[in-house]
């Protein structure tokens, strides 16, 4: 595969070669755009009229382009600023060009669902538009990381396994019980495939696989329109229930080559480690021993042995991109490297990303657009998250009094693991780190096709092709010797993923204007889109020679293998009708047949929207320069999963020839799409000429048909059965508001805040079906996230703390011998704690420029919800947090009753009371359970503008100091005020989760998240 991508990749390279720009014939003519103020304005659009030849302006407005020598007109336009026409005749070799604010600021054209361009003011539903410059100031390695606090009501979650992790991205609250709730990712019109592969499900842990969105290059977003509900969304069908992150990618212009290079290096280092007590050392009962405890006599301890463990990361992002064309062909050619040293030693990231984009207009009528990607990734070492001895609980789980250090001697003469005391299950990090690996190896291919053909003025036909492919091949080992994974002499797994989606279109659009007074724009098309997944390898469970990590060498061999199919067929139509440009009305419809749903395979939903631009329509006061109101209705369906409609059959190894046997999910017959309503009011207004801007959006949205599990009687001949039922709803408002504080020659201050409150409700599950687990997982060993009917998506379970009937704390009462009393008494059930969603998020940006300084902050806010710390009871039962040192010596009484309701008053010391809440793996999930609220400095950039001169070919250049996650400004505290002890301040990061799935609220052995600081260039030429 590898010799065919590069062979493509040259093949287009060739082409683009041909269409570097000649105009032997044509002048020079160079130019200034400046803004109301006379200052430069950069990134402005400067295109010949008639032509596709163009080009921006540079860090000072600065431009210089190549035009007729008869004269010709040249179009400058910049977003937020009115269009100008500028007339360039006879031997004028200079422009210097004004541009007047928009004070609609909503004159821009955005794209929306399936690439259909619209006029912004037009649109009934809410968008949200982030400029390509946002994402590549301060970077991440996966770019959607980048994405919080930018967007309202968008809530981003990293998985723990470092490096390469997948990101949940929620827009407008969880909707699906069993199935996907991240938003669509599409890209030039196109949906891309972003499977979260593999997440970890329940506590006990595992390793999370990698995404598809994080193989998007920001170097090569030109912008992104956030599409959030269904009104907005509805046309890309069942895979855009949870809205969509439209991407619009860089093309070729024509004019003047131009390029540029963005590169940063950043060092990274743990952002937040829990708090350890340095005053105890090994030992149980005050007394040295060798245990796993600290809960031995004050001695010497080694504050940094946790700290100093994790490395200082360095990373580098560099990126490259070209473009050129002629007014027939168009050019855009990149290149991108991330290299990712994670915190962790041994572990890393490399990307390289390839991108050749070639645009055509052969004709005044004809037109088109290719683009192919590759993508080449290598995740070395993936750390392994949760309880089951995962490389973070083996480094937490160290005595205070021992010295790390003295075990990077990970093992002894004889290739048995050093440890400092037995243990069946946890092991020396060291071993851990460099006896078993997780790598995993990603090629990936996208590519894009498409032909628009003019049939007249008013009327096009357009033709879209797409394919993405890519392959995973996943390896991981564990040596000899190594509890819980290794069989005898060791075990190895080898296994590849392949994913393949392909997607065809053809949309015929329209535009008719009716009288003076009306126009009619409109879409109708057709499409398919098939997607297969196939695995396969093998699981050697045992090596006959000792780590020997080849499946040849397997004492028990097993197979891996899976593979699933998928194909959907759809309409769609939508139609704009407007009055006089400041009333719209909008309509649209799709039908899908999907595969995986039971005969006739078909599924159908509208929606209508309407907007009213009340300063167009009325005279309103001065001070409000612009205003909208909007509203919409849309369903979206969305189907299930393959092979669920029959009756499915597994072969395995055994007996004389292998057997089938019947696989104990009964099939599901009369599946039902699920399908999302969604209402949307919206206001829009810009004041005081444009320098303050509101959006504010309320919504309320229903989902019905969830797909169950219900489990079945052992009669029956199944275990379970997948059903539809239940009714989920999401209700909120969002709010984006912008403002131009300060305007000057010299100095500028822009702001913008973005809040977004969601309530979520399980309206009703089913009769047979009250409570269902998320993730999969069931009960954990710390809390547990379910949906039950009634509460919330997302509410926590877990033991909690008995109370009695007035609400007192319950203790143990004293046995005969006067013993054993005073210590809390757990819940008979596991009890609500809380639910892990926020109830309200929040950013704040800013940004300034002063001269030739520049500088930006983003502060970042999550307020409510909650999360359980499976490390936290860890560092409790072990006595190794902060929080245990007090009452080591005893005489703690803890406040509370019997169960006969007599007060308590028998004394218990540290170590009791810990271990008792704790249970070691298994927790009484009430007492290690603290709110996330949290508001932290997300971004930060300071750069400065380098001169470069006139005709130097340099034509802009710009340092700057980039950091992300430089400190907490709030983080939330233990959810429970435990008698005695000081209050206790949230010890992890809750943007990082076990996993990117649905199985969230839990924080078990996760790898902490980092702060990165560093420095950027980018360079213009």
């Amino acid at each position: 595969m590898k010799r065919s991508v590069l062979r493509m990749l040259l093949m287009l390279l060739a082409a683009a070669s041909f269409t570097l720009p000649s105009y032997a014939q044509d002048r020079q003519v160079t130019g200034k755009v400046s803004d109301e103020n006379g200052a430069g304005l950069p990134g402005a659009n400067v295109l010949v009229k008639g032509t596709t030849r163009g080009t921006t302006s540079d860090a000072d407005g600065g431009f210089s382009i190549a035009v007729s020598p008869s004269g010709t007109t040249l179009i400058i336009s910049s977003v937020g600023y009115t269009s100008k026409e500028v007339s360039v005749t006879g031997a004028m070799t200079t422009v210097q060009v004004s541009l007047e604010p928009d004070v609609r600021n909503l004159g821009e054209v955005v794209v929306t669902a399936l690439g259909i361009e619209r006029s912004a003011k037009s649109l009934t539903y809410a968008t949200q538009q982030i400029a390509g410059k946002q994402l590549t100031d301060v970077r991440d390695a996966n770019f959607v990381n980048t994405l919080s606090g930018k967007v309202a009501g968008i809530v981003v979650t990293q998985g723990s396994s470092g490096p390469g992790s997948a990101t949940r991205v929620v827009l407008r609250g969880n909707r699906s019980i069993s199935g996907n709730n991240n938003a669509l990712f599409v890209v030039d019109g196109v949906p891309i495939d972003n499977t979260v592969q593999g997440q970890v499900g329940n506590d006990f842990g595992g390793t999370n696989g990698s995404d598809g969105a994080s193989n998007i290059n920001p170097d090569d977003i030109e912008s992104m329109n956030v599409l959030k509900g269904a009104a907005a969304s509805a046309l890309y069908g069942s895979r855009a229930a949870n809205g969509v992150v439209m991407i619009t990618t860089k093309r070729g212009k024509a004019g003047a080559v131009t390029a540029n290079i963005n590169s940063g290096v950043v060092v990274e280092n743990p952002f937040l480690l829990p708090q350890f007590q340095n005053t105890y050392g090994q030992g149980a009962g005050g007394t040295t021993s060798n245990s796993y405890g600290s809960w031995g006599p004050a001695t010497t301890t080694f504050p940094d042995n946790v700290k100093n463990f994790f490395r200082t990361g360095v990373s580098t992002n560099n990126s490259f991109g070209i473009s050129a064309g002629t007014d027939k062909v168009q050019t855009y050619t990149s290149y991108a490297y991330n290299g990712v040293q994670g915190i962790v030693p041994n572990n890393s990231l490399q990307r390289h990303t390839f991108n050749v984009r070639i645009g055509t207009q052969l004709t005044k009528r004809f037109s088109t657009d290719a683009k192919i990607t590759y993508v080449n990734q290598d995740i070395k070492n993936k750390p392994k998250s949760g309880e089951e001895s995962g490389l973070v609980m083996n480094v937490y789980k160290v005595p205070r009094s021992v010295d790390l250090n003295t075990y990077k001697e990970y093992e002894d003469e004889a290739g048995e693991p050093t440890y400092w005391t037995s243990s069946s299950i946890y092991m020396n990090p060291y071993w851990t780190m460099n006896k078993t690996s997780d790598d995993e190896k990603r090629n990936r291919i996208t590519a894009l096709g498409s032909a628009k053909y003019n049939l007249t003025d008013w009327l096009n036909i357009q033709g879209r092709i797409s394919y993405d492919r890519y392959d995973d091949r996943i390896n991981r080992s564990w040596a000899n010797r190594t509890l819980l994974f290794a069989g005898p002499g060791g075990s190895y797994q080898d296994f590849s993923v392949a994913i393949l989606e392909k997607n065809l279109d053809v949309i015929v659009s329209g535009n008719n204007k009716i009288g003076e007074n009306f126009a009619l724009t409109y879409n109708f098309g057709a499409g398919q889109t098939y997607k297969r997944y196939s695995q396969v390898g093998g699981n050697a469970n045992g090596l006959l020679v000792p780590n020997k990590f080849d499946l040849s060498f397997a004492s028990t061999l097993s197979q891996i293998a899976n593979f699933n199919e998928k194909e959907l067929h759809y309409v769609f139509g939508t139609a704009s009708f407007s009055y006089k440009d400041f009333f719209t009305v909008d309509a649209a419809a799709r039908n899908d047949w999907s595969s995986t749903l039971p005969k006739p395979y078909s599924f159908f939903y509208p929606s209508f929207g309407a907007n009213l631009i009340l300063s167009e329509a009325f005279q309103l006061p001065s001070v409000i320069s612009f205003a909208k109101l909007r509203g919409s209705w849309a369903q979206v369906g969305n189907d299930t999963d393959p092979y669920l409609l029959s009756q499915t059959y597994t072969f395995t190894q055994g007996g004389t020839g292998g057997y089938v046997y019947r696989d104990p999910t009964q099939p599901a017959t009369n599946l039902k799409p699920e399908i999302s309503s969604s209402t949307e009011f919206g206001l829009d207004l810009r004041l005081f000429g444009g320098k303050l801007g509101v959006d504010v959006t309320y919504y309320n949205s229903n989902t019905v048909n969830q797909l169950l599990s219900l489990s079945l009687a052992p009669a029956s001949g199944f275990s379970q059965q997948f059903i539809n039922a239940g009714k989920i709803n999401n209700k909120g408002f969002e709010l984006s508001v912008t403002a131009k504080a300060v305007k000057t020659d010299n100095f500028s201050w822009d702001v913008t805040l973005n809040l977004a409150k969601n309530k979520n409700k399980i309206v009703r599950l089913d009769p047979n079906v009250k409570r269902a687990f998320l993730g999969g997982g069931g009960f954990g060993r710390t809390s547990t996230p379910v949906v039950e009917e009634g509460g919330s998506y997302g509410d926590m379970i877990a033991q909690r703390w008995m109370r009695d009937a007035q609400g007192r704390l319950v203790v143990t009462a004293p046995d005969t011998a006067g013993n054993n009393g005073g210590k809390p008494v757990v819940s008979k059930e596991n009890e609500y704690i809380g639910n892990f969603n926020p109830k309200l998020t929040a950013g704040l940006n800013n940004s300034f420029t002063y001269k030739r300084f520049t500088a930006s902050f983003l502060i970042d806010g999550r307020f409510g919800g909650v999360m359980t710390s499976g490390t936290a009871a860890n560092l409790a039962f072990d006595g190794t947090g902060d929080f245990t040192t007090d009452h080591r010596e005893g005489g703690w009484i803890l406040p509370g009753v019997t169960s006969s309701g007599e007060a308590n008053t028998s004394p218990i010391n540290a170590e009791t009371f810990w271990t008792t809440v704790s249970g070691g793996r298994y927790s009484w999930g009430e007492f290690f359970t603290y709110s996330a609220t949290n508001v932290r400095l997300r971004e930060l950039s300071v750069g400065y503008e380098i001169p470069t001169g006139s005709g130097f070919f340099i034509k802009s250049a710009r340092l700057s100091f980039v950091a992300r996650n430089l400190f907490f400004l709030y983080r939330g505290s233990s959810i429970l005020d435990i008698p005695g002890v000081k209050k206790r301040k949230l010890p992890f990061d809750p943007d990082v989760n076990l996993g990117a799935g649905n199985f969230q609220g839990i924080e078990y052995g996760n790898l902490p998240s980092t702060r990165t600081i560093g420095l950027n260039l980018k360079l213009g030429f």
